[in-house]
């Protein structure tokens, strides 16, 4: 019966999404920044290093954040807007190399910031006796991303189309929004 249930898509969805950005980093980051900016192999591969960290300390960042405001959508929504807007900022080339290593970064920190405030929304759009089930399916959309990823943004960077590999990471970001703010109304309205 759960998975009749819309908010469990969306929920899936926003993974799906989000993965799919996080995917580009991982992968192809480096590429983009040695084949469009001309840096070192050594200086691009130091992105995906500096997008994890960043990441790492917009996590802690987000769990004080998470724990003071009910309104976790809201903070999943904004971190995610921010980091798509970023990644688009980096994909227009006007940052050059070390600024786009350095937006990459800024990127990690901001989705950080909502890793806390996600789980939170997942856990408050769980109907009640579900919460295995629902996690499972919901969680399975990172996986679901991580696969559909490289098969689409691996043909745009074969036929060099980096900076539309990039841009492609920053737009599922906002997509992912679609989903969050879908996630929210149903909170809110269950609320109300």
């Amino acid at each position: 019966a759960f998975l009749r249930l819309p908010v469990v898509w969306w929920c899936f969805s926003f993974f799906l999404l989000s993965t799919v950005a996080l995917a580009v980093v991982q992968s192809f980051a480096p590429s983009i920044l040695e084949k469009v900016h001309g840096v070192s192999v050594e200086v691009a591969t130091y992105t995906l290093s500096a997008y994890m960290l960043s990441g790492a300390f917009g996590m802690l960042v987000g769990g004080f954040v998470a724990h003071s405001t009910q309104f976790s959508d809201r903070v999943v929504a904004s971190a995610m807007t921010a980091g798509g807007l970023l990644m688009l900022v980096c994909a227009s080339g006007v940052l050059g190399g070390t600024g786009t290593l350095v937006g990459l970064a800024m990127t990690g920190f901001s989705v950080g910031i909502g890793g806390p405030s996600r789980d939170l929304m997942i856990k408050r759009a769980t109907p009640a006796g579900a919460t295995g089930r629902v996690y499972g399916t919901v969680y399975s959309g990172l996986d679901t991303g991580f696969a559909l990823s490289p098969l689409i943004f691996g043909r745009l960077m074969d036929h060099g189309h980096y900076t539309i590999t990039l841009a492609g990471a920053g737009v599922a970001l906002l997509a992912s929004v679609v989903a969050v703010v879908a996630v929210g109304r149903h909170l809110h309205g269950r609320a109300a």
